[in-house]
């Protein structure tokens, strides 16, 4: 079983793909946590009470609903202070992100091919276009002629949309009561400062865990970093597996079964070589990371290394059972891709998946990269529970490859 260790190591560091992934991946990694980045992963959804310029009518502005939010594109050929009054108070409703583009010069007519191509080609709720004389037509109670509403969806949130509009014009009737229309902005800044203060409040995640800003920021370019180490790990252990078919199909598996070594035991030796590539990956990368402050990995040095290692050793361990049972060196580079990609983007390593659908969620959770992801969240808020939680699941992650794996090399040597 030594030997087999011994010689398996002894053909991966000969093999110039695995000191590029060794050298390249841990450097891409820390590049990553590196970055001075703002707003990656902050709650500024939550935050967002402002009107959204874009300097191009037909700028797609679906992505700026991103996180749930219902997105309304307003063309505002108006441009005057009280369409902004009145975008505002939408905008500060909290539950409408309102995108202008300012048209003094577009007609209804062009307005009418605008809303045809956003219906088409983005992803809004509604658009709102908002007269030329927009002020005339508010101030004289004619709603119908002010501005046009196109519903775009069938998001049941442009009800609210409606509302927020009646509002807006009972609170421009009773400014009109307080005085004359040239007072009409000094009185809706007056009735607008006699309502309630509107505070955000921000509610613990789901088992109890709040990041700040910057935690999340953090998070987020760990997850980067992930995604880089596991293309490393996934590769690590396609390699690995090469080793092993090359071996089956050379006979070389066969003269060693002479020696009564069992295929449990062979496949053992291979998976201890997995977890010498994870422990080398994992002391690259963290002697790397020494060139950062440790304030920018948002925990400890011992905590990110420990999660790094046993990661590590789950991703090498499911490639390496993967590449056995596939028993081709094409198929088992192609799959272990695969397996990271599909890792990565249902792990939320990428972008998070909070937005997701129920069906997403619990995808993810079939993901080794999730478990870490959510580890990060406890080591940064120093919980001591962290350590139990990824032993238990590289556990559990472990105990499936190795039985796969044994059963695979027993089929393949019976065929």
């Amino acid at each position: 079983m030594t030997g087999i260790i011994k010689t398996t190591l002894k053909l991966l560091f000969r093999n110039i793909i695995f000191w590029v992934f060794l050298i390249a991946m841990p450097v891409l990694s820390t590049l990553m946590l590196r970055l001075q980045a703002e707003n990656f992963g902050s709650r500024d959804a939550a935050e967002r009470r402002e009107v959204i310029d874009i300097d191009d009518a037909d700028e797609r502005v679906g992505y700026f609903g991103g996180d749930g939010k219902y997105v309304i594109k307003v063309y505002d050929a108006s441009c005057s202070e009280l369409s902004d009054r009145l975008l505002s108070g939408l905008a500060e409703s909290g539950m409408i992100t309102v995108v202008r583009a300012k048209t003094p010069d577009i007609s209804e007519s062009e307005v009418t091919d605008h809303v045809a191509f956003d219906g088409y080609n983005d992803f809004v709720g509604a658009d709102l276009y908002l007269n030329k004389d927009f002020d005339e037509y508010v101030i004289n109670g004619d709603t119908d002629r002010a501005l046009n509403v196109f519903i775009l969806s069938d998001d049941v949130r442009c009800d609210l949309l409606e509302n927020e509009i009646k509002m807006f014009m009972g609170q421009v009737s009773n400014a009109l009561l307080m005085g004359s229309e040239d007072d009409i902005i000094k009185n809706l800044d007056a009735l607008h400062d006699s309502l309630p203060a509107k505070e955000t409040v921000l509610t613990d995640s789901e088992g109890g865990r709040t990041l700040t800003d910057r935690q999340l920021d953090q998070k987020a370019l760990t997850g980067y970093a992930f995604a880089f180490l596991t293309l490393g790990f996934v590769f690590g252990g396609a390699l690995i597996a090469y080793s092993v078919i090359r071996e089956r199909k050379d006979m070389v598996l066969t003269r060693v079964k002479l020696t009564l070594l069992t295929d449990s035991q062979y496949f053992a030796a291979k998976f201890v070589c997995g977890g010498i590539v994870s422990f080398i990956y994992a002391v690259v990368t963290s002697l790397i990371t020494l060139t950062i402050d440790q304030d920018k990995l948002g925990m400890s040095r011992i905590g990110f290394f420990s999660m790094i290692f046993l990661l590590g050793l789950i991703f090498c361990s499911i490639s390496l059972m993967i590449g056995i049972l596939f028993d081709d060196v094409m198929s088992a580079t192609v799959s272990a891709f695969i397996l990271w990609t599909l890792s990565s983007l249902l792990s939320g390593l990428y972008f998070s998946l909070d937005a997701a659908g129920d069906a997403i969620k619990t995808m993810s959770y079939l993901m080794p990269s999730k478990w870490f992801l959510d580890a990060t969240d406890m080591m940064m808020l120093g919980d001591n529970k962290v350590y139990f939680m990824i032993l238990c699941v590289t556990t559990a992650y472990l105990i499936v490859t190795l039985g796969l794996g044994s059963i695979g090399i027993k089929i393949r040597n019976h065929e």
